[in-house]
């Protein structure tokens, strides 16, 4: 979706063959951490610390992205009766919006997955989001790594940076929105293994990291992106997540990367 420098994909690289010794195997996708962002040892313990987080900053509106070590605070959100949006896998079917009150007792763990989520939450349209829904206090993403300044990235196909360019297009993200990645440690870079100058344009750069361990500040402000970059995607891709061709179309079908 977005070309990435090769130094993205050799630190993912490095960083994943560490996760294997505390990754927990996804269903379908094995260790193939291209596909899927692993669930590890203590992702409970770091979805506690991050609901402190949350509690700290007042948060109330949530999205969680569908990454598998956030199955522990989907569940937490659901026993506290916290309603919370998520993206669809890759986004192709836009986003889920799950009201705990619609989960029967004892069904929460089951809620918090991916199955869970499509048998008990509403799919819907970005427009539904943009009349009816309030700002969010708070975003929460997974990851493949993340550098201590704030650069988080995924699986390398863009997602998460689109999540956020449509909803910040929307009014639902906004500068006041809490971006949090929740990764294991091993997943949060090093000062010294960090390499500079990696963050673009269009990296979504997060406000906390927290992990099982820690939770980490970034320091200093950078400017999340405001928008949409129509020349970085193909119609392909527009036209492979709903939510995005409409706003595609909104804009008047802008140029794309394959024009």
């Amino acid at each position: 979706m977005i070309d990435e420098p090769s130094i993205r994909n050799e630190v993912r690289e490095r960083v994943w063959s560490q996760l294997r010794e505390v990754a927990r195997p996804d269903s379908r996708f094995a260790w193939d951490f291209g596909e899927f962002i692993a669930d590890y040892v203590g992702s409970e313990t770091g979805a506690d610390r991050l609901l402190e987080l949350a509690d700290d900053h007042d948060c109330g509106t949530w999205l969680v992205t569908p990454d598998n070590n956030l199955d522990p605070l989907r569940e937490r959100l659901i026993e506290r009766s916290i309603p919370f949006l998520m993206p669809t896998y890759g986004i192709r079917r836009g986003f889920l919006s799950l009201d705990p009150a619609d989960v029967p007792d004892g069904q929460a763990a089951f809620a918090a997955t991916l199955d869970g989520m499509t048998r008990f939450a509403d799919r819907v349209p970005l427009e539904t989001l943009e009349a009816d829904h309030p700002s969010l206090d708070i975003m929460v993403t997974g990851g493949s790594f993340v550098t201590p300044d704030g650069l988080r990235m995924g699986k390398g196909h863009g997602f998460f940076d689109l999540e956020w360019a449509m909803l910040r297009r929307v009014g639902l993200a906004t500068a006041d929105t809490l971006v949090v990645a929740a990764v294991h440690d091993v997943q949060l870079l090093p000062e010294a293994d960090a390499p500079s100058g990696m963050v673009a344009d269009h990296d979504t750069v997060v406000d906390h990291v927290v992990t099982p361990t820690r939770t980490h500040r970034v320091e200093g402000e950078r400017q999340k992106p405001s928008g949409i970059r129509w020349p970085l995607l193909t119609e392909a891709e527009i036209r492979s997540i709903p939510p995005l061709e409409t706003l595609w179309h909104r804009d008047g079908r802008p140029t794309t990367d394959d024009a």
